[in-house]
């Protein structure tokens, strides 16, 4: 008797357990539930994410085929990734290439060298990395066991959340044959979830080695969204002088409807660090790799996360860096809603600029007559050199994108910074189809003078850091010829040294 008594009180959780309603019930909210509706990503904290979520591991073990994709996820529905992990037997994967593509986009939102995806970059090796975003452990510590390959690349993981509606791959393409194996931590959300619309991207520049003449792009991207972090290497060739003096990175944010700026201090303190750079790593900043030769012989790589200040663009970013002829690479990590791009500013594309000036530095002489100057710039053709009295100026050709027109390349120095207390004449054409008024934005900092057709219509004073005026203009049919001089001293916006110039 005693025995069935026992057998029956087992029994019965067992078949609970079992039960149609507990499977089929998963995503059940219950009447009041102790956690919020959404909580902040502890990495990327603007990131709101759903609290009503299935935990789910998706394990591969890699097996990549010469020249054909390898998946290791491919999921439908709603979900975000939190976490990857990989490992590979092989030290050599130069040819390795990653891929992420969410909600069937007709690009995929990732698609570069595997080592530049998280952060060994410039074909490094491979390097400890310890931050919100990435952590690298490489395999040092292992020499004195068969079974452990010597030579076997790290343990890479990536934590920077990966939201989707509708379905995420993630893949591997190589050109050769590679072994190893991955994880992906991912919460499936249920169907009608209210998910951000914003998206995961990343973008690779390279230039080996960078020109002092053209700004080393980071990140460039149209559409609303944030800059969550960057990671950025450096070899140096140019042995003239420290790599640091480059003067540092800008941004220019919002130029087609709210143009404003972020001009760099430079590279370490754009970073954090002071008088160069050492192996720190934290949270949001940390260089994990360096090697220093001597003052002017190193190299190194540095990541800025940017989780408690995040760069926010509601229509464009441009993001660059001074550069010297050193090997530069880098990797941003932004979010974009899809299918926000703005309409394009109505902006001249073109511009001929003349100088520099050596009256930048002071508004009076900044003010002073230049008539002579004024009649050969305003004239419907320019020659490729304008005469000054005994001196013969280049005129140099420059484009503009999304309104802005950057001043501080036309002149190379050492240190690389922009010149400073000096002015430029640019110049520009404005067509209109009838005689009609229309306002001009201009955006700039410090002092602007502005003519039209040969008349001053105007001078703005931005001395203290970049701002933009609106100002009446009449426009006749035909061509118009838009003259603007501007100066760059050192202000709240640093060395800047950029118009951004519309038409409304």
């Amino acid at each position: 008797m005693n025995r069935i008594l026992i057998i029956t009180v087992l029994l019965t959780p067992l078949t609970a357990v079992v039960q149609p309603a507990v499977a089929q019930d998963a995503f059940a909210t219950p009447t009041k539930s102790p956690l919020p509706e959404t909580y902040a990503d502890p990495a990327v904290p603007l990131m709101q994410l759903p609290t009503n979520f299935r935990v789910r591991r998706t394990t591969a073990n890699i097996s990549a085929e010469e020249g054909k994709r390898f998946d290791i996820l491919n999921v439908k529905g709603a979900g975000c990734v939190r976490h990857l992990w990989f490992v590979f037997g092989e030290k050599n994967l130069d040819d390795l290439e990653i891929e992420i593509a969410v909600d069937e986009a007709s690009e995929p939102q990732v698609r570069m060298p595997f080592r530049s995806f998280f952060g060994v970059l410039l074909g490094f090796e491979d390097y400890h990395i310890n931050s919100a975003g990435l952590m690298n452990f490489p395999n040092f510590t292992v020499t004195n066991d068969p079974l452990i390959p010597p030579r076997a690349s790290p343990g890479w993981n990536f934590y920077l959340p990966i939201p989707f509606s509708n379905g995420c791959r993630i893949s591997l393409h190589s050109k050769s044959a590679k072994n190893g194996a991955a994880m992906v931590d991912w919460q499936q959300y249920r169907e009608g979830v209210e998910l951000t619309s914003l998206r995961f991207h990343s973008q690779r520049s390279i230039a080996l080695p960078g020109s002092p003449t053209k700004p080393f792009s980071i990140a460039e991207t149209e559409g609303a969204g944030f800059l969550a972090g960057y990671i950025m290497g450096w070899r140096q060739k140019d042995h003239g002088d420290m790599v640091f003096h480059n003067s540092g990175t800008r941004m220019l944010i919002d130029g087609e409807d709210d143009p404003h700026v972020i001009c760099g201090h430079n590279v370490e303190d754009d970073f954090g660090f002071s008088w160069g750079f050492n192996q720190y790593q934290t949270r949001w900043v940390g260089c994990p790799y360096r090697d220093n030769r001597g003052r002017n012989n190193q190299d190194g790589v540095f990541y800025r996360f940017f989780g408690p200040d995040p760069i926010l663009f509601r229509s464009s970013l441009m993001f660059t860096s001074n550069a010297r002829p050193d090997d530069y690479e880098a990797v941003s990590y932004f979010y974009q809603a899809p299918r926000s791009k703005t309409s394009q500013v109505h902006s001249p594309t073109q511009w001929r600029v003349i100088g520099p000036f050596a009256d930048g530095n002071n508004l009076d002489a900044f003010k002073q007559p230049a008539d002579e100057i004024v009649r050969q710039l305003s004239q419907p053709e320019l020659p490729a050199r304008v005469r000054l009295g005994a001196i013969d100026y280049k005129v140099h050709n420059l484009d503009t994108k999304l309104g802005w027109l950057r001043l501080e390349h036309i002149i190379q120095h050492r240190p690389a910074y922009p010149l400073t207390e000096h002015s430029y004449y640019a110049r520009t054409t404005l067509r209109s189809d009838s005689d009609h008024s229309a306002s001009l934005r201009l955006g700039c900092d410090n002092w602007a003078t502005v003519f039209l057709n040969g008349q001053q219509i105007t001078m703005v004073d931005h001395s203290h850091e970049f701002e933009t005026a609106k100002m009446p203009i009449s426009l006749r049919k035909g061509d118009n010829e838009l003259l603007i001089k501007t100066n760059n001293r050192l202000n709240r916006d640093r060395h800047i040294w950029v118009l951004n110039c519309s038409v409304e």
